[in-house]
């Protein structure tokens, strides 16, 4: 199954998208903060990033960069809450007012996007 990475600096609001995740058989990987993220991107590659809203606006972009610098292959996935300011280098953009099974349906359209993609 895909692997999954993470993002929020608040484990309790992620807690739930964890679970869900799991269940569903993917390899979640947390990353608590940003060093931690770009920390796990270079240690494996990851098919789908989530970054939650709890990472700063401003760090949303820098993030995804990075991700997409070391794991090209990479989807993004970012939440929002009142601005989808720095959002470009999404693949997918979520509300934060999503539930844990829409983040599921989200991450289960881009893994099969890229396996079709991968196929052709």
């Amino acid at each position: 199954m895909a692997k999954i990475l993470l993002v929020s600096y608040v484990r309790e609001l992620v807690e739930g998208s964890e679970k869900v995740l799991r269940a569903a058989g993917y390899d979640v990987t947390l990353a608590m903060t940003y060093a931690d993220a770009l920390q796990a991107a270079t240690e494996q590659a990851f098919d789908v990033a989530v970054l939650g809203y709890t990472v700063p606006e401003g760090e949303r972009n820098e993030m995804a960069v990075a991700i997409k610098q070391t794991n090209p292959g990479t989807q993004i996935i970012i939440f929002y809450f009142s601005s989808v300011g720095n959002t470009e280098h999404a693949d997918v953009l979520i509300q934060t007012t999503a539930s844990a099974e829409d983040l599921l349906r989200a991450v289960e359209y881009v893994v099969r996007s890229r396996d079709r993609s991968r196929t052709g």
